[in-house]
């Protein structure tokens, strides 16, 4: 079915629902069956997807009659010179924010057809995101971010290779946020930069601070801009403290706390890490033997094992974006309180069978290895917060290997159990399965990170 055509089904489902009163509107809604009313939230979804990618093909279309076409340039703007640009046209016609027109200039571009010097049609710049954006499959803003994205390395790598990650990122478009989704763009440059990751480590390490400054009410307000290294231990040492499970006494004291006193800690996490600092605190100088060195926390650090040969390339901090130098990597790998992770060829399968009923130390630290925390899209639950959690029960059948394993976090774990989820994994990507009462066409859902454009 042509974008046409299923934008004109989406705007007679939504005009036939309901009279041109508000409170119609309202009544209407009410008096919807459960399962009409979950119709028309994923109706919403696919007509904002429909629009978005209208506004693209209209916006290339606009720009395409304004290069090529005076006489619509005389409509349009007022003039063959002069008028206002393209971009200002679309904001008047449609009312749309500056952010929604941006994107579907962008996306425009990046579908529009083209053609050669010597009048030959030629494919699209990005024919993955034309197909998504054209489908309705993802927002035009994730679109948007992707593009830009391609965009920015496309000096420094082949077709085939762009070609590649531009699919990865497109398969994982539809499952995260846009700041999610600007996030693991921002590593393309890893896969890409000529220079590694070192000059930019030394420039993060120069701006790197940590202020102290005492506020008029009382509080002391410390200030820490950290470089990957840095926030690699701290992260660790703060998560450590700070996991959803660890527990808090409800009681004014302990002297009149009971049993039935120990409740989940439900403070804030900011407020949580006040305390986790300030026993990091207190522990360092409780056993600080009056040396000015050592480490007090334990981090994985994943490194290739060419990397840590060589000394070239980059590695990763479990919990951490940025990545640090395989140099770095190397001297980190000396410290007796750091555990390096060392990936080769084949990698290494651990597989207990069901002679365990809780994953091993060894186990979890595969899967954070594997899955860099909570494996369910969009979630930013680090390693330190997640549980290894069976996909398929270790009862009856159930077997506690990595095979049968993934990260995820509390809340997310209990809604794998008990909302009727499966995962399934193929190459190595995992794909969450819905329920049929969420997707009755239980479409696959990709989650976990992104293993191709973390290396």
């Amino acid at each position: 079915m042509s974008l046409s055509a299923r934008l004109a089904d989406a705007t007679d489902a939504v005009g036939g629902l309901c009279g041109d009163a508000v409170v119609d509107r309202a009544d209407a809604l009410r008096g919807l069956a459960h399962d009409d009313v979950l119709d028309l939230a994923r109706l919403a979804g696919e007509l904002s997807r429909l629009v978005g990618a209208l506004g693209a093909v209209v916006s290339s279309e606009l720009g395409h009659r304004i290069q090529t076409d005076a006489v619509f340039r005389r409509v349009a703007l007022g003039g063959d010179q002069g008028g206002r640009f393209a971009s200002e046209l679309l904001r008047d016609l449609t009312r749309a924010d500056d952010d929604t027109v941006r994107a579907w200039e962008v996306v425009g571009e990046a579908i529009a057809p083209r053609t050669s010097l010597q009048g030959e049609a030629l494919p699209c710049r990005h024919e993955a995101v034309a197909e998504a954006v054209l489908g309705a499959s993802i927002p035009v803003a994730h679109a948007a971010i992707v593009a830009r994205g391609i965009s920015r390395v496309a000096f420094a790598a082949g077709a085939e290779e762009l070609a590649a990650v531009e699919t990865t990122l497109v398969d994982y478009a539809g499952s995260l946020t846009t700041r999610q989704l600007g996030k693991l763009v921002r590593q393309l440059p890893d896969r890409n930069d000529p220079d590694g990751a070192a000059p930019r480590e030394e420039q993060l390490r120069a701006r790197s601070s940590v202020t102290i400054r005492e506020l008029p009410n009382g509080l002391t307000r410390l200030t820490a801009d950290l470089h990957p290294e840095a926030a690699g231990f701290v992260r660790s040492a703060l998560d450590a403290q700070t996991a959803p499970r660890r527990v808090a006494f409800a009681a004014a004291s302990t002297e009149t706390a009971s049993s039935d006193d120990i409740l989940a800690d439900t403070r804030p996490l900011a407020q949580k890490r006040v305390d986790a600092l300030t026993t990091m605190a207190r522990d360092f100088l409780a056993h600080d033997p009056g040396r000015l060195a050592g480490t007090a926390v334990t981090m994985l650090v994943t490194v290739g094992l060419d990397e840590l040969r060589t000394g070239l390339g980059v590695a990763h901090i479990a919990g951490i974006d940025e990545p640090i130098s395989a140099t770095t990597a190397r001297r980190l790998a000396a410290d007796a309180e750091l555990v390096p992770v060392v990936i080769g060829g084949e990698g290494e399968v651990l597989d207990l069978g069901r002679g365990s009923r809780l994953f091993t130390e060894a186990q979890r630290r595969a899967m954070v290895v594997r899955d860099g925390g909570c494996i369910w899209p969009g979630c930013s639950a680090p390693p330190a917060w997640c549980e290894a959690a069976h996909l398929a029960p270790w009862f009856p059948h159930g077997r506690t290997d990595l095979d049968n394993g993934a990260l995820m976090c509390a809340g997310h774990h209990r809604r794998f159990d008990h909302d009727g989820w499966a995962l399934r994994r193929h190459d190595g990507i995992p794909y969450l399965i819905p329920p049929p009462w969420l997707d009755p066409l239980q479409a696959p859902r990709r989650a976990g990170r992104v293993p191709a454009l973390a290396a």
